[in-house]
C-alpha cells in the first residue's frame, strides 16, 4: 500500500511529464496564417491525400510525392517532396496520419492551372524540413467540401478547381474500352442528391474498375452511396460532367464514415428509394454514332412527309430555322426529376425564385417517381423550320437553346425580368440568334401529336455536320428524282446566304407540346452552308452584347469549311441591272 509521500511523488511525476510534453509541443501556425516572409513556421496537419508523380521521360522514376494537407481549422493546402529529398520522407509520410511539419518552404502554384485547394501557393519539403508524427490531431479526417448539385447544373462553379460530390448511384453504364490503355477505360454513372437532382460522373481507369469490382463482390447490395473527392468538372457542349482526375481523386463506396451514414439517413424519408430494392439501373450502352443516328437508324423525310402526324415515330429532316413563334411561351418550369412540365400548386407564387430551387410543385408525368417536386426554369422555344417542301414548327428545349444561345433559360429569364421588370412572356431579342441556322433534326412524333392531330414536334437531336447534311440532302435528291420525272435539278444548286450551321447533339427530354399557329413563310431550298463562323459570332454579339471566347471548349464556334461542294447541273450568273 502506497503512503501519502509515495502518492505525492507519483502525482509530481505525472504533472512534470505533462508539462514537459506541453513545453515540447512546437508553436503551431495555422495554414491561413502562414507568411511567405517566414521560413521557420511549424504547422500541425493531417495528410488527407497522397500520391506519387512519376517522371514524364521515365515512367519508372519517381519525380515527387504530392500531398493534400489539412489543419485543425479545416484549411487545406497542397504540398510536395521533390526528387532529391524523397529518400528523407518517403517512409515517414502516410495518408491519413497527422504530423508536425517544421520549416516547409513556400512555392507558387501554376498560374491559371487546375488547383486542388483554395490556396494560391503550395508547400515544399526541403533538406531542413522536419516532420514528426502528431498523436493528438483534432481536425477533420477527410476534409470533404461537397458542392451543391444545382451549382454544377447551372455552371457557376469554377472549372479550374477540384470539387467533392456525394450521391446515391441511380444508373451505371457499360465499361468503355475504346483504348488499349486501361487508364483510359471509362465507366459512366449517374448520382442523385437528396433533392432528386442528378449529375453525370465519369470514372476513369482504376476508379472505374474499383466500382465494377464492388458490384461484382457485392451482388446483393441494395443501395450504393459514393463520394468522389478531388474531382474535376468538365463542360462539353454546355453539359457538365464530374470526372475523376488522374490518380489524385479519391473514391468512397458505401464506406462506413459519418458523411455517408448521414447521407443515407437523409434518404430515409417518404420520398426516398425503397431500401428493399435496388436503387440503381444497369444501363446498356446507348452510344450511337451521329452518322448512324441520322443516316441508318431512322427514316429521312421531308417536312411535307411529316406534316400530318399519322403514327408515333421518329424521323430525320433537314431544314433551316426561319423564325420564332412569339405567341407561345419560350420557357417552362421543369420537374427536376424528369424534366416534364410541373404544375403550380394552389396559392403558389406566379413567378418562382429563379436563383434557387422552388419546391412544392406537382408533376403529372406517369413515368416520374415523384408527384410533389421542385422545379427549375428550362427552355421551350417554338421554332419554324423550313425545307423545299414546306414549313414546320418544332420545339427546342434547354440543352439545344443553351448551347446555341450561350445562355441558360434561367439566365435569360433573369435578364429579361431585370430589363422589363414586369413580364417575362415577352420574347428576348437574344433568341433571334437562332434564325438562319441550318441543321439536321431528329424529331419525335408522340402519341399526343397523333391523338390531337398536332404537328408541332419535339427535337430529340440535332447535327450541323456539313458532310452529314450534304449526304442527307443527296439522299433526298436521289429519292425525289426517282419519284418525280419533273424534278427541277437547277433549284438544288442555289445557295441560301442566310443559312448557317452550328454543331451540337442534344437529347430533348420534355413531352409537353403546345399547338402552334402556322405562319405563311414561303418555302426555300435547304441548301448547303457557305457562311463563315464570323457571321454567327457577329449575330450573337449583336443580340447578346458579349464576347465569345474562341479558346473555350464550352463556347467555341465550330469550324465551318468555306468550301461549298455541290454538283451543279445548271450554272446561273446574276448581273446587276443597268
Amino acid at each position: 500500500m502506497l503512503c501519502s509521500s509515495d502518492l505525492q511523488k507519483v502525482s509530481n511525476t505525472f504533472f512534470s511529464n505533462k508539462i514537459r510534453r506541453l513545453m515540447a509541443q512546437p508553436d503551431v501556425t495555422l495554414i491561413s496564417d502562414l507568411d511567405v516572409l517566414k521560413d521557420d513556421s511549424t504547422i500541425k496537419v493531417r495528410v488527407i491525400n497522397l500520391w506519387n508523380l512519376f517522371s514524364f521521360y521515365n515512367k519508372d522514376e519517381l519525380f515527387s510525392i504530392e500531398l493534400i494537407l489539412i489543419d485543425e481549422q479545416g484549411t487545406k493546402i497542397q504540398a510536395n517532396v521533390l526528387r532529391k529529398n524523397i529518400y528523407r520522407f518517403k517512409n515517414i509520410l502516410k495518408d491519413g496520419l497527422a504530423f508536425y511539419i517544421k520549416c516547409p518552404s513556400f512555392a507558387s502554384q501554376r498560374m491559371n492551372g487546375f488547383t486542388l485547394t483554395r490556396q494560391d501557393h503550395k508547400l515544399t519539403f526541403l533538406h531542413n524540413t522536419v516532420v514528426t508524427e502528431s498523436h493528438d490531431f483534432s481536425g477533420p479526417t477527410f476534409g470533404f467540401e461537397f458542392v451543391d448539385y444545382q451549382s454544377v447544373i447551372s455552371l457557376p462553379h469554377p472549372q479550374n478547381m477540384a470539387i467533392d460530390v456525394i450521391g446515391l448511384v441511380v444508373a451505371i453504364g457499360e465499361m468503355g474500352r475504346d483504348n488499349e490503355d486501361m487508364k483510359k477505360h471509362r465507366l459512366n454513372i449517374q448520382i442523385q442528391d437528396a433533392n432528386g437532382l442528378q449529375l453525370n460522373v465519369n470514372l476513369w481507369g482504376d476508379f472505374a474498375y474499383k466500382l465494377q469490382d464492388f458490384l461484382h463482390n457485392n451482388p446483393h447490395n441494395l443501395r450504393m452511396i459514393v463520394i468522389l473527392q478531388f474531382a474535376k468538372l468538365s463542360i462539353w457542349r454546355d453539359r457538365p460532367t464530374v470526372n475523376t482526375y488522374f490518380s489524385v481523386s479519391k473514391l468512397f463506396i458505401n464506406t462506413d464514415i459519418d458523411e455517408i451514414n448521414t447521407f443515407k439517413k437523409s434518404l430515409d424519408g417518404d420520398d426516398s428509394p425503397d431500401s428493399s430494392t435496388n436503387t440503381f439501373t444497369l444501363l446498356k450502352s446507348n452510344k450511337v454514332s451521329e452518322h448512324d443516328d441520322f443516316m441508318v437508324n431512322f427514316q429521312l423525310k421531308t417536312i411535307a412527309d411529316v406534316s400530318e402526324p399519322v403514327e408515333k415515330n421518329t424521323f430525320i429532316i433537314v431544314g433551316t430555322i426561319k423564325g420564332i413563334l412569339q405567341n407561345e411561351p419560350w420557357h417552362y418550369l421543369a420537374c427536376t426529376n424528369c424534366n416534364y412540365k410541373a404544375l403550380k400548386p394552389p396559392g403558389a407564387d406566379d413567378q418562382p425564385n429563379v436563383d434557387e430551387l422552388t419546391h412544392g410543385y406537382e408533376c403529372h408525368n406517369n413515368d416520374c417517381t415523384k408527384t410533389e417536386t421542385s422545379v427549375i426554369l428550362r427552355f421551350m422555344i417554338p421554332i419554324r423550320v423550313q425545307d423545299n417542301t414546306g414549313t414546320l414548327t418544332l420545339t427546342m428545349f434547354e440543352r439545344d437553346g443553351k448551347y446555341l444561345l450561350k445562355k441558360s433559360a434561367k439566365d435569360l429569364f433573369k435578364k429579361t425580368l431585370k430589363v422589363l421588370g414586369f413580364s417575362t412572356a415577352f420574347y428576348p431579342g437574344e433568341i433571334n440568334a437562332l434564325k438562319g441556322l441550318k441543321l439536321a433534326f431528329k424529331i419525335s412524333i408522340k402519341n399526343f401529336n397523333v391523338s390531337k392531330k398536332n404537328n408541332q414536334y419535339s427535337i430529340c437531336r440535332v447535327s450541323d455536320d456539313e458532310k452529314l447534311i450534304e449526304e442527307l440532302e443527296n439522299k433526298l435528291t436521289v429519292s425525289q428524282v426517282g419519284n418525280s420525272q419533273s424534278f427541277d435539278v437547277a433549284e438544288a444548286d442555289f445557295e441560301s446566304q442566310d443559312t448557317r450551321s452550328l454543331k451540337d447533339a442534344i437529347s430533348g427530354t420534355d413531352d409537353n407540346i403546345t399547338p402552334s399557329t402556322v405562319d405563311k413563310n414561303s418555302a426555300t431550298s435547304p441548301m448547303k452552308n457557305l457562311n463563315t463562323p464570323k457571321v454567327l459570332k457577329r449575330n450573337l454579339e449583336k443580340v447578346f452584347d458579349l464576347e465569345l471566347n474562341e479558346k473555350s471548349s464550352s463556347s467555341k464556334t465550330p469550324k465551318i469549311s468555306p468550301e461549298g461542294r455541290i454538283n451543279q447541273v445548271v450554272k446561273v450568273k446574276l448581273e446587276k441591272s443597268g
